[in-house]
């Protein structure tokens, strides 16, 4: 039984909502294996350069490196340990140390606790949780008629108009999140959100909907098909066809009330009535917030992203 084969089957065991991974190319030049007598692991490091003026750029490090892994058998932690090492070496040879414009980030099924220990004496550290909420059964056909009022607001859906607004709010999302270091705040983001709205409104109108008051727009939910979703570094779902909750944020005036586990649901109930399979998001290990409202929301951890940034770190 070749890694690859391995691994599928071992998956499968932990978690049956993940997709068979591909076979890794052994002729890559980044290719990496270990074998002993307890498991065994594969790798294919990569690595992307982004320029700092690029739309990605708020997206990560500017130098990200990524190890592709499969791991296979009873215990193959260790193996995975010896992959790393060698990917590691590596990147001390590239990297600046304590260059926080660089950074090494692995995907692992979250429920794979054999792998933590290698990964965390390594100086990893779980950066971004994505989490699925599949639709649930008995879920509503009708989907909620829009405009409806929330708490002496209203939801309703986004126009082109509102581009500008949305991208102010998913700015100061952006700043927040750059605490939990997977994301990083450039020059300009506001303006370059905004345009990437405004194409977005323009081509699917009905996936984006807002929290609005007399005062103006207080939250958003931005969805968009799984398919393009704006993680495709991360590991697959068996079922296809569900969607992927990009933003949602809420001004700090309207948190604390349940407001937005309402607009959520509001949302939710739009998508299930739409025939979504699932639904997917992402969100940072730790923001304190984030956790525990999405595990309300009916999410549960399917991938989590492990990260080192630095890349190198600083002796």
């Amino acid at each position: 039984m070749d890694i690859t084969t391995g691994h599928n089957a071992r998956q499968r065991g932990f978690d049956p909502l993940l997709a068979d991974a591909p076979a890794l190319d052994a002729a890559d030049p980044g290719y990496l294996e270990a074998v002993d007598e307890t498991g065994a692991a594969a790798g294919i490091a990569r690595f992307t350069a982004v320029d700092a003026a690029s739309p990605d750029a708020v997206w990560g490090a500017l130098r990200r490196h990524e190890l592709d892994v499969r791991v296979a058998g009873e215990d193959p932690g260790r193996a995975l340990g010896t992959i790393l090492d060698r990917w590691l070496r590596g990147l001390a040879e590239q990297e600046r140390p304590g260059d926080a414009d660089s950074s090494a980030r692995v995907n692992v099924p979250s429920r794979d606790i054999a792998l933590v220990r290698a990964l965390t004496e390594r100086g990893f550290a779980p950066n971004g949780i994505r989490g699925v909420r599949p639709r649930p059964r008995g879920a509503i056909a009708a989907a909620p008629d829009l405009p409806v009022a929330l708490d002496g607001a209203l939801v309703r859906a986004a126009t082109v108009d509102d581009a500008p607004a949305l991208g102010a709010l998913d700015a100061r999302l952006l700043a927040l999140d750059t605490h939990f270091a997977g994301v990083t705040e450039r020059a300009g983001a506001a303006d370059m959100f905004a345009g990437a709205y405004r194409e977005r409104l323009q081509a699917a109108p009905d996936t984006t909907w807002v929290l609005e008051r007399p005062t103006g727009i207080t939250g958003f939910i931005h969805v968009m098909p799984d398919a393009a979703s704006p993680e495709p570094g991360t590991l697959a779902l068996a079922a296809s066809g569900g969607q992927y909750l990009v933003v949602m944020y809420l001004d700090e005036s309207e948190r604390g009330a349940g407001t937005g586990a309402a607009f959520c649901d509001i949302a939710h109930a739009l998508l299930d009535a739409a025939g979504a399979p699932y639904t997917l998001l992402s969100y940072a290990v730790a923001n304190p917030r984030s956790g525990p409202f999405w595990s309300r929301m009916g999410y549960r951890p399917v991938v989590t992203e492990w990260q080192r940034r630095p890349a190198v770190l600083a002796v």
